[in-house]
């Protein structure tokens, strides 16, 4: 029963990895898509302009460089996608004619405890630690049975019998019999002995293995933890980034066109604000994935342990 505890505490958290995969590349899809169809309007303008005689050779070429590198993140995203969406079925056992889709991601609700009761918290649901201990009670009684083979047996027994003998008119008659009987096995060549110490030792290796445990067991947890705290921080940075990046290309735009800029800036301008709508998904995924890697650190959660409210950017961390 506890393995099959860890058991399904690990499919739950693999399968959650799985579809956080598909999200991200989900949206690296369509962030990558997007790009190329700015990158293809930006090399028609730019062909135009060279055409009426106000660009360039080198402009063009630039553009259309923007562009073949767009399609070829395009393409690899997309690739990418297959595998995940593939990946996810798998895990499913979905038949290969079924298609996965994934919402959006956005960010899961907060983590309430803090990092010493989440310590404590795991030490008391873990199925691992538990199986240890069981394994150590398994050896103590193991133990004992090896020992008793070299100790004195007691077995006692009654019996009650009624007799009739149809030929006479004795009538019916009666015994009682009960006694005990003791049994003591002198000399085993050591057998009891050396089956009492390997079961010692399997204690031994129980309890070391338990220490061991509850140590990964710690560690995952502060990885975990540490993790959240990092995303945390990168959601909020990478929201201020892409609303800069946004507000960049605008600029870049304005200033083209008014001829006070260069297609150069342009580019750049579009190249950051994809890069920084990438790291905003890959910010709040890797937030969801922390802490599903804290509640597979935990396991065995109650019902209503995280917060109802969802995190957004208008919430404090």
């Amino acid at each position: 029963e506890l393995t099959l505890e860890q058991t399904r505490e690990e499919l739950r958290f693999n399968t959650t990895s799985d579809y956080y995969d598909l999200q991200e590349v989900d949206q690296q899809v369509r962030i990558n898509a997007a790009f190329l169809a700015e990158a293809q309007r930006n090399l028609e303008d730019t062909q135009i302009r060279e055409e009426v005689g106000v660009g360039t050779r080198f402009d063009v070429l630039r553009a259309e460089v923007q562009v073949a590198n767009a399609r070829q993140n395009l393409i690899q995203s997309q690739s990418q996608r297959r595998i995940a969406l593939r990946q996810l079925a798998n895990r499913l056992n979905l038949p290969p004619t079924v298609d996965v889709s994934a919402v959006p991601p956005s960010l899961e609700d907060p983590w309430p405890l803090s990092l010493e009761e989440s310590i404590v918290l795991a030490f008391q649901n873990r199925s691992e630690l538990e199986q240890q201990l069981v394994q150590r009670e398994i050896g103590e009684q193991q133990r004992r049975a090896a020992l008793a083979a070299v100790r004195p047996q007691v077995s006692v027994f009654g019996n009650y019998t009624l007799q009739d003998n149809l030929s006479n008119s004795s009538g019916v008659t009666d015994n009682i019999s009960v006694g005990a009987q003791v049994t003591w096995r002198l000399f085993d060549g050591g057998a009891a002995a050396a089956q009492a110490a390997q079961r010692d030792r399997d204690i031994d290796i129980s309890e070391e293995t338990f220490s061991q445990t509850r140590g990964n067991i710690r560690f995952q947890v502060e990885q975990a933890f540490s993790n959240l705290s990092a995303n945390r921080a990168n959601v909020r940075t990478a929201e201020i980034a892409l609303e800069q990046a946004q507000e960049a290309l605008e600029l870049a735009n304005l200033r083209f066109n008014a001829g006070v800029g260069t297609q150069l800036d342009v580019i750049t301008a579009q190249s950051e604000l994809t890069e920084a709508q990438s790291n905003l998904v890959s910010a709040v995924v890797g937030y969801n994935r922390a802490l599903a890697s804290m509640e597979r650190a935990i396991s065995n959660l109650p019902d209503g342990l995280t917060a109802e409210r969802p995190l957004s950017g208008e919430n404090e961390f």
